[in-house]
């Protein structure tokens, strides 16, 4: 995770600063899941400690494999934590009965970086796009994301450096309605829930204007060399997230060509297994970069990739391929590595050639990431094939009291209340409208635990509609649909006894719309 703040010469002393000084240490969970076991829901209670509540959650899914990642700070910052200590990382596999190696169960804890800039109201967010069609990438296309991955955390580390505060790849790609629809957005054609584009925020200084103009510079010109399409969120006065200023269309012939030039030798077939993977480590500038350029270095491909900063540590979940070579003969497992040898079995088993060079030792250990943990699961074998459906998102968001009967639970560390997940209840709800929803399913969730004991999150969720609604018919559908799951969610919320005063729900399948149409109340 691109972070701001401590570059490798000076982890030691860092390190020792913080035990002596008392920095704050974070305890976290992190889990994987496939299709052997089953994405579970997402929500607040952390799968290691279901007596806590987290501070932040963050849930991310595609093809039938997803990652959930959870921080807390512990009740007794002192106490010693079954093998998780105070150290500046500690993380081991978290033993659970049922799933075996097939669910990787992580626990651990990260000294926070004091000095990571964790404020997005100074910020600036990009889309970069490989192909406006549904996501349902091949060993080539991994590579080209794995590229544009590394093009665009490289850009953000360069010069002064920017922390990355959250990267996600799929996403639901964006194109720029005629001239002759209202700049409301009500022209905008439904879109796929997942295409093979990059979106990314990254947080400057209030007074870094030079950096927001290198870095738009850097982007711009790795989307020329590739066929990539370019377009950062309009900041204009009045305009809100969900709107993009188009800067370069997509070009898919210089994408084929240049795909062709420097991959043409990777096999063009959708993979059949992948790996899971996570790394975790204080948050700091460089350090996905770093990665990044790893993974680019010895051909290993990219199918999926969310890292966000949460609580000052870096978390990067990636999705890579396994080599056509290696398929049947990895044995299914689960395992905690350095990021070091993390890499370096990731190399081995999902690199794409046996150059020398695609074997050469990690470079990583002198980089900014060099204490970070790597965190493996797999193979899995996603159904891709069956993921290249027609499925429209729709986002959401939310703000809610937590703990039950809309009680704010202030410094409980245990509550007794069930904590509402707004998310998981409106994608319920969704399943139920079977006359014009065959499937719903949670692409992202977010989550956090205000000072205030108010519970705010954002989620995109996709929806498949049933066959009996054209596509001429897909906005009406939705706009029919998006209300109606919005006022059941409401009153199912005060059903549970919260009060309608206390509840902010918007669900829109324009994610413009969440911010200009506000919130219910």
């Amino acid at each position: 995770m691109s972070s701001a703040g401590l570059r490798h010469p000076a982890l030691a002393s860092v390190a020792a600063r913080a035990a002596t000084s008392g920095s704050p240490a974070v305890l976290f969970d992190v889990t994987h899941d496939g299709p052997e076991t089953g994405l579970p829901p997402a929500g607040l209670t952390p799968p290691t400690a279901q007596d806590q509540v987290a501070a932040e959650a963050l849930a991310f899914h595609v093809a039938g494999v997803g990652f959930g990642v959870h921080t807390w700070t512990p009740v007794t910052p002192s106490k010693q934590h079954d093998g998780v200590t105070t150290s500046r990382i500690a993380v081991r596999r978290y033993e659970t009965n049922g799933h075996g190696p097939a669910r990787g169960l992580f626990t651990g804890s990260v000294v926070i970086n004091p000095d990571f800039l964790y404020d997005t109201d100074h910020s600036v967010e990009v889309l970069l796009t490989l192909d406006h069609e549904p996501w349902r990438p091949t060993y080539a296309d991994s590579l080209m994301i794995t590229l544009a991955y590394q093009g665009m955390t490289t850009a953000a580390a360069g010069g002064p450096g920017a922390p990355v505060l959250f990267l996600q790849s799929p996403v639901a790609p964006f194109r720029d309605p005629g001239r002759q629809f209202r700049v409301d957005g009500s022209g905008e054609a439904p879109r796929h829930a997942n295409g093979m584009a990059l979106r990314m925020i990254v947080g400057l200084e209030q007074d870094n204007h030079g950096k927001r103009i290198a870095l738009m510079c850097a982007l711009a010109e790795l989307a020329t060399a590739n066929g990539f399409g370019l377009q950062v969120s309009d900041r204009r006065f009045g305009r809100v997230r969900g709107e993009w200023w188009s800067v370069l269309p997509p070009d898919r012939k210089r994408y084929l060509a240049r795909k062709a030039e420097l991959f043409g030798w990777a096999p063009d077939a959708v993979p059949a297994a992948v790996q899971l993977l996570t790394f975790v480590g204080p948050a700091r500038v460089g350090s996905s970069a770093a990665i990044a350029s790893d993974l680019l270095s010895r051909n290993v491909g990219v199918l999926a990739v969310s890292e966000s900063s949460m609580r000052e540590i870096g978390f990067i979940n990636m999705v890579v391929p396994l080599a056509p070579a290696r398929i049947g003969r990895a044995r299914l497992s689960s395992t905690t590595l350095s990021i070091s040898d993390g890499l370096g079995q990731t190399a081995s088993e999902c690199g794409l050639t046996r150059r020398q060079a695609v074997r050469a030792k990690s470079r990583v250990t002198g980089s900014a990431a060099t204490d970070y943990r790597v965190l493996r699961t797999g193979p899995m074998r996603p159904p891709i094939k069956e993921w290249a459906g027609h499925d429209h998102p729709l986002w959401l968001s939310w703000g809610v009291p937590l703990g039950a009967h809309g009680k704010a639970l202030g410094s409980d560390p245990q509550p007794s209340g069930r904590v509402p997940d707004v998310a998981e209840l409106v994608t319920t709800l969704l399943r139920t409208a079977t006359d014009r929803v065959t499937s719903a399913r949670i692409d992202y969730y977010r989550a956090r635990v205000l000072p205030n004991g108010t519970v705010t999150g954002r989620a995109k969720i996709a929806v498949s509609l049933a066959e009996a609604v054209g596509p001429d018919d897909v906005p009406a559908a939705l706009s029919d649909l998006c209300p109606w799951a919005q006022r059941e969610a409401i009153a199912h919320l005060m059903a549970d006894n919260l009060s309608r005063g206390a509840i902010r729900l918007r669900l829109a399948w324009r994610e413009r719309w969440l911010g200009h149409g506000g919130t219910v109340t």
